[in-house]
């Protein structure tokens, strides 16, 4: 499992993140306030074009009855359009299909201009009127002329359209276009509620996705309502338990070969111990020996002494092996003691280095994988810190708590590429340790100089029966 470092920019995937249920619900209600808008300027448009035709047949229609009213006999002297208020209400038999405001103009002025509006009295909304008002224009009327006699000219019509009427048909016809929305947007309602309670499992879904991502294999998928969506969490589970028995096999393998290795190595630090020490520390005796009875021979006594020098630095370099192979003292002493032996050796190697060791909660009674991987860990990484970085400072920090066990090695050295020799285990050994346990591990350059190396071992690697379980 790779392990996520602190300040990682977020993946550029969640920029493109969809909330289906909020997309569908705003596409429908667009769409739904786009078809209102847009029938409402057809409404509109249609408005304008049946006024204007309206207007032309309702005019000419006006005209001539006015022209009839006005030509019919009255006295020799009796000129102009004297009575018109009456004749214009002759037209209120017919006022249902007129729909327009007439107004006459007496060419004498003898008489007031008089206005009359034909149809049904209407109070329609403001706005509506407004609208239609500046959608039809002042400029549109029909203008005709009213003959008393022939030849002569009494006065002038002039009918437009009556918009208060007008404008209650168009906001009936408005009024039909936003149920249509209404209903459209309630219809959005009825899908999205369906929808948000059949996805409502997906916060779930995803929780279990976050959980399996940070390690928990044994987390499992809700089962929803939704037939796809049970059928994908069915699958998922399926593929997780798959992966968790395959690294369970893996840890078990990692483990029997961790395992298999360290008794390689104590079963090779005993054959030097016992052979190569033993007989080094034999030919030793045997040089003191011969230096010792070499008076008689001179020239045997610097022989001697250079064997016996020889013989101890074996013995030296033997005893720094034997420590890699298997550390002295960490079976009957402790994890604690035996990291305070290994910092305190590097102190005396290297005086110019300062070191600090700090040790929170109980160590020694940890199982023998974790403590002879805690232990290696801090050893490879001091031994890479002292020998590629040049640290001036190292610090060898250990916890252990009631969710495990977290170590961190940080130096101030050079920044180095990390590589995997030293012990035999390098990078790659540290990593392999770690994961066969259970745990995370990180290698990362510090700023502005350094390397930190980090590992964290879960609960379940901390007793002994947790090993089955990894």
């Amino acid at each position: 499992m790779p392990y996520d470092l602190p300040g990682k920019p977020p993946s550029p995937d969640h920029a493109r993140d969809v909330n289906l249920t909020f997309h569908l619900a705003l596409r429908v209600t667009l769409f739904a306030m786009a078809i209102g808008v847009a029938t409402t300027a057809v409404v509109l448009h249609q408005a304008r074009d049946r006024i204007r035709a309206h207007l032309v047949h309702s005019g000419g229609t006006v005209a001539r009855l006015l022209s009839a009213e006005a030509a019919l006999p009255r006295g020799t002297f009796e000129l102009g359009l004297g009575g018109i208020e009456s004749r214009l209400a002759s037209l209120d038999g017919v006022s249902g299909l007129l729909g327009v405001c007439v107004a006459v103009e007496d060419v004498y002025a003898a008489h007031p201009v008089p206005r009359r509006c034909f149809g049904a009295a209407s109070d329609p909304p403001a706005a509506v009127r407004w609208a239609l008002a500046r959608l039809v224009g002042p400029e549109l009327h029909y203008r005709g002329q009213l003959g008393q006699y022939p030849g002569y000219k009494a006065g002038e019509i002039v009918v437009s359209p009556n918009l208060d009427e007008e404008a209650m048909d168009l906001w009936h016809r408005i009024r039909t276009v936003l149920g249509m929305t209404a209903a459209i947007l309630a219809l959005n309602l009825l899908i999205y509620l369906p929808v948000r309670r059949a996805l409502r499992p997906a916060d779930q879904i995803l929780a279990v996705i976050e959980r399996v991502e940070a390690g928990d294999l044994d987390a499992r998928m809700p089962r929803p309502g939704l037939v796809e969506l049970r059928r994908i969490a069915a699958g998922f589970d399926h593929l997780t338990e798959r992966l968790r028995k395959t690294m369970a096999d893996q840890r078990q393998l990692a483990q029997r070969l961790l395992a298999v290795r360290e008794e390689e190595r104590r079963h090779l630090a005993r054959e030097l111990h016992d052979e190569f020490g033993q007989c080094l520390a034999s030919i030793g005796a045997e040089a003191a020996f011969l230096a010792g009875q070499a008076g008689g021979h001179p020239q045997l006594a610097p022989a001697a002494r250079s064997i016996g020098t020889i013989t101890e630095h074996m013995l030296l370099a033997l005893q720094g092996i034997l420590c890699q192979l298997r550390p002295l003292g960490l079976e009957e002493f402790g994890l604690r003691a035996g990291l305070e032996q290994l910092v305190g050796g590097w102190r005396r190697r290297v005086p110019a280095c300062a070191f600090e060791l700090s040790i929170e909660g109980g160590i020694d009674d940890l199982p023998d994988e974790l403590t002879v991987s805690l232990y290696r860990i801090v050893q490879e990484s001091l031994t890479n810190a002292l020998r590629h970085g040049a640290p001036r400072h190292v610090a060898v920090r250990l916890d252990r708590t009631a969710r495990g066990c977290a170590l961190r090695v940080d130096d101030d050295g050079e920044k180095r590429v990390p590589d995997s020799a030293g012990s035999g285990l390098g990078v790659l050994g540290m990593n392999e340790r770690v994961a066969a346990l259970g745990g995370r591990f990180a290698i990362a350059a510090l700023s502005p100089r350094g390397m930190r190396v980090r590992a964290e071992f879960p609960a379940q690697a901390m007793t002994p029966s947790g090993n089955d379980h990894a």
